[in-house]
């Protein structure tokens, strides 16, 4: 499948993408600082597991969370209660036990998405309490959840 999308141009990748992608859908994405990530010392990017929630209005970009192994235990206890568990046995993708971090949405940008791997997808059920509790974030804005419909 990748090396289809090495021989498409940017906006074949775009529509196909556009017309594929659907909220709570689940991919392995490489992210960086740009999308929100910050990478282990040493590393410039990380894969991680990104759980699509909306789009823009151009269908540019896809806000989403992230799923990690753990919860960081640095972080305050505000964003720790943003965290979300999730049991492996639900999801077959995941190898483990582990969390959704909606503590703050991240951001993909519809360009990578032929390098984009996709895994699964979340029931509605799970994606709509993913989306009540980052609607209750205390890191996130009325504006910037409504720049991808939420």
């Amino acid at each position: 499948m990748t090396m289809l999308f090495e021989m498409l141009n940017n906006d074949s990748i775009k529509a196909i993408a556009k017309n594929t992608v659907k909220v709570g859908d689940v991919y392995r994405i490489k992210m960086d600082e740009r999308n929100g990530i910050k990478p282990k010392a040493g590393d410039k990017s990380r894969n991680k597991y990104f759980i699509v929630l909306g789009f823009d209005s151009e269908g540019n970009a896809y806000g989403g969370v992230i799923i990690n192994s753990e919860i960081n235990p640095n972080i305050p206890q505000s964003m720790k209660n943003c965290h979300l568990h999730i049991e492996c046995s639900k999801y077959s993708f995941l190898d483990h036990d582990s969390y959704v971090d909606c503590s703050k949405l991240k951001i993909a940008n519809i360009e990578k998405f032929g390098k984009w791997q996709y895994l699964g997808f979340f029931s509605l059920e799970d994606v709509q309490l993913i989306t009540t509790t980052i609607q209750g974030s205390p890191n996130e804005t009325k504006e910037h959840l409504a720049m991808f419909g939420l």
